[in-house]
């Protein structure tokens, strides 16, 4: 299973693509987009892994479809161009 990963910095990153737009959805800034091994990773801020802890609570979860979908999409073309 993908797990997110807390470095010991400040920041939080994610390779759950759906993960990383629920925290777009929620108002985390993304900080950038790093490709490991043509696997992208979303960087956030540190803050944004005690908010992802919702992404898992069935009911604490909801956020604008319309806006979760339009971050998919953004997401998936950061991913693909690796940035």
């Amino acid at each position: 299973m993908n797990q997110p990963v807390t470095t010991p910095t400040d920041e939080y990153s994610t390779s759950d693509l759906g993960q990383a737009a629920f925290l777009l959805a929620r108002e985390a800034p993304l900080l950038r987009v790093d490709n490991e091994g043509g696997r992208a990773r979303f960087v956030f801020p540190a803050a944004a892994g005690e908010l992802s802890k919702l992404f898992f609570q069935p009911g604490r979860n909801l956020v604008d479809a319309r806006r979760f979908h339009f971050n998919l999409r953004e997401l998936r073309g950061l991913a693909r161009r690796g940035q």
